[in-house]
């Protein structure tokens, strides 16, 4: 197949042109081809090149120096970001990278075979180490010797296991035997970059596979919490399918063990506010699931981003009782889908009690509306609320 017709490559190939006709060399590289070897879909468009940064920037309007150190930059190219690396090569003895001009060196200097790939504005595939014999056999083999690759960077060691996660891949015996013999030195990688992996690891759909290399080589006992607490170990292996996200990774573990809290698990994993907040809100609806089963009050309180890894948690701990269609019935019969939607509010209870001082009432007041309209025991109009109201005593501050 003609590379002109492969829409992915489609806006880049004058990016390369631009620097073939500055007198450089420019190819595809890695992540990219390999996919398109896979023919799956090819996301984010890699390029590497003799020139320098400097040169490179001389050459295009729109250029970002994320990694100069390392030889790489971002060129904005008709509205696309492609990331432009300079050949680099590892001097044999200080172990350190140097910049190169030969496109053989800067692969041998790559991960592993099927990422040691470069291809050409026509299509020709340049393959020094049998990468493309390792795509067509599903093998993640490290590109020459694989303890080198790993002290290079341990990260490689997290990253071979994603790659299993991704594409159904097996990792060949001298790759899976240094991962055996290195597994330790990922305990020096910022944990950063050992989260971004997982996150892809863990959504993998092949993640089942993944695990149990894991396991198999130990390297999860090298990561954060799972290092201290190995039972958490045997909870992954209850899920029958990978996760949608940390925070359903994290809500699982937690309804099976309470030893540590989801905020623990997102600071340790330096996760963010926001799956900090998703975590808390499944554990919350599983554990009002045990206590009164499926609920109005549940499907109000979780996005629609939540429902499949909820009902996913389900699954995995109560064999299938809840589907998707189900959480979607009741969602679609709420009253209500925020607190703004209440025909009360905080302003207009201070008129109704203008002789109470501002307290947690307020808020206790508020919240028991809220519920009892979503539950439907309230008719959400403003007279049947101050009627409610009246039934039930205000809470003293």
């Amino acid at each position: 197949m003609e590379i002109q017709r492969i829409d992915a490559f489609r806006k880049a190939i004058p990016l390369l042109k631009r620097l073939n006709q500055a007198g450089f060399e420019a190819y595809f590289v890695g992540g990219c081809v390999r996919n398109y070897l896979l023919g799956v879909d090819i996301n984010d468009i890699d390029i590497t090149t003799d020139a320098t940064p400097e040169q490179v920037e001389k050459l295009f309007h729109q250029v970002i120096p994320v990694g100069v150190e390392h030889g790489t930059v971002i060129v904005r190219f008709h509205d696309q970001s492609y990331e432009v690396t300079t050949y680099r090569k590892k001097d044999a003895n200080t172990n350190e990278f140097h910049f190169s001009d030969r496109i053989d060196e800067d692969l041998l200097y790559r991960d592993f075979t099927m990422n040691a790939l470069a291809m050409d504005i026509h299509g020709r595939i340049i393959d020094y180490v049998e990468g493309k014999k390792a795509i067509k056999n599903r093998l993640i083999e490290a590109v020459n010797d694989a303890e080198s690759r790993f002290r290079e960077d341990p990260l490689r060691m997290l990253r071979a296991i994603r790659f299993v996660a991704q594409f159904n891949f097996s990792i060949e015996r001298r790759t899976l035997q240094a991962i055996n013999n290195l597994r330790h030195l990922i305990e020096g990688v910022a944990i950063e970059r050992i989260k971004d992996e997982t996150d892809t690891l863990i959504k993998g759909p092949y993640f089942k596979k993944a695990l149990y290399y894991l396991h198999h080589t130990k390297l999860i006992y090298s990561l954060p919490l799972f290092k201290e607490h190995k039972q958490f170990i045997e909870i992954l292996e209850k899920e029958t399918s990978h996760f949608e996200s940390f925070s359903h990774m994290v809500a699982l573990l937690y309804s099976y063990d309470r030893t540590i809290t989801p905020s623990r698990w997102i600071k340790e994993w330096n996760g963010s506010n926001k799956e900090k907040k998703d975590a808390q809100l499944l554990t919350e609806a599983l554990f009002a699931y045990e206590k009164d089963g499926m609920t109005l009050w549940i499907a109000y309180r979780l996005p629609e981003a939540l429902h499949k890894p909820f009902v996913k948690i389900i699954d995995t701990m109560d064999e299938g009782s809840l589907s998707i269609e189900q959480l979607r019935y009741f969602t679609k019969n709420l009253t209500i889908r925020s607190r703004d939607e209440l025909k009360v509010n905080g302003y207009l209870l201070m008129k109704w009690f203008p002789n109470r001082k501002r307290g947690k009432w307020l808020k206790e007041m508020l919240d028991a509306i809220e519920y009892a309209v979503v539950m439907n025991q309230l008719v959400n109009e403003e007279e049947k609320i101050k009627e409610w109201i009246t039934c039930h005593p205000l809470a003293t501050d």
